[in-house]
């Protein structure tokens, strides 16, 4: 296999971009082949898989637990311009010459450290070329005077160990996150601790993420109630609610040493005791989850 020996490559060609002259350079941004290295990273919530492009940035795949898998490179000159448009392409390597380039459609370049920042979709679609060993390219107009093309590569090669490390942790990761169940809150009917279907679904829910993330540390459950009858009884049907809960929860495998029950029976109402919806309102348990301050979950967001 031939050494690409430079890391930038400038080739003047006449060629003219779109409102420019005819002549005019191509920086190409690549590693050297033997070079290559892709770095995955497999955490319970979250994986990534990582590739350093020489004098541009660094190439980064990641999900979260509970989120979209997304693509980002981050440069090491930011970018300058905003909403323009770049083009990628799935190229082969040089020694595949019967395979075709894929032309995979323009991406909107951002201005700021991450220009390039793609959606789950299209970040599938780079997983399943580089696999197959194609080389993604984009390819724009230079942030300086637009007067060069330049175009980064993502090499295909020595990427099938990481990416096999990357695509198991995907596998793995669980569906929810610690914000989908922060602050949770369900109703009961009048006079009743008895969970509606709607509820018994909410908890299914919050028990497979609780079940997946050992480093929730406390449950707290608060019990509370309309004014409608006597206090002391609103104060036991608040402590009644919390405890269906709680006993709901235990039987889907989540510890019973988490939990903390509150009843404020109707003493703290969310909404006005005087109409029909207020009432309604204020028959509910409040679910807040505690997580161990250290390893408080990290939202990635890609958009």
């Amino acid at each position: 296999m031939r050494k690409i020996l430079p890391l930038l490559l400038t080739t003047l060609i006449v060629a003219g971009l779109p409102g420019h002259g005819a002549m005019a350079g191509i920086q190409r941004y690549q590693a050297p082949l033997d070079a290559v290295r892709w770095q995955a990273s497999s955490q319970k919530r979250h994986c990534s898989l990582e590739h350093d492009i020489p004098l541009y940035g660094r190439a980064r795949f990641a999900q979260s637990a509970g989120g979209k898998l997304g693509f980002t490179i981050e440069v090491k000159r930011k970018a300058s311009r905003h909403d323009e448009r770049a083009r990628l392409r799935s190229r082969p390597p040089e020694w595949k010459h019967h395979v075709d380039a894929v032309d995979l459609g323009e991406v909107t370049i951002h201005e700021g450290e991450k220009p390039f920042r793609l959606d789950a979709a299209l970040s599938r679609r780079l997983l399943a070329e580089l696999q197959k060993g194609m080389f993604p390219t984009l390819i724009y107009r230079d942030w300086a005077d637009a007067r060069d093309q330049v175009q980064v590569s993502l090499p295909g090669i020595h990427v099938k160990p990481a990416l096999d490390t990357f695509i198991t942790c995907l596998s793995a990761l669980p569906i929810y996150r610690f914000a989908d169940f922060k602050n949770t809150e369900l109703h009961f009917d009048f006079g009743k601790a008895t969970l509606n279907r709607k509820a018994r679904k909410r908890l299914d829910e919050l028990a497979i993420y609780l079940n997946s993330d050992p480093d929730v540390t406390r449950i707290t459950i608060e019990g509370h109630t309309d004014n409608v009858g006597r206090r002391r009884s609103n104060d036991k049907l608040g402590a009644r609610r919390s405890q269906a809960i709680r006993d709901y929860l235990i039987a889907r495998g989540v510890p019973a040493g988490r939990f903390q029950l509150n009843s404020w029976g109707e003493r703290r109402p969310k909404a006005s005791n005087r109409t029909d919806r207020g009432r309604a309102m204020n028959r509910r348990a409040a679910i807040t989850l505690s997580h161990k301050p250290e390893s408080a979950p990290q939202e990635h967001h890609h958009d």
